[in-house]
């Protein structure tokens, strides 16, 4: 959010720039890499549309775990 700007009036400009936000209840989020797995605990994730494309905006706690290569 920008600093100093009231939530409402924010809420009512991404609007208007058709900017669409979705809230996304989730418990873990798992980015798998090639050689590790970044595990996102307590995440807050919101889902952005703007201009036809989809983001994901996600915070949280992330803890980095190697993975073994077992092939």
């Amino acid at each position: 959010m920008m600093p100093g700007m009231n939530p409402k009036m924010l809420k009512h400009a991404m609007k208007q720039l058709g900017v669409k936000e979705e809230e996304i209840e989730a418990e873990e989020v798992i980015i798998r890499t090639k050689d590790k797995d970044l595990i996102i605990r307590n995440p807050g994730v919101t889902k952005v549309k703007m201009m036809g494309q989809e983001s994901l905006q996600i915070t949280g706690e992330i803890e980095e775990q190697l993975r073994l290569n077992l092939e």
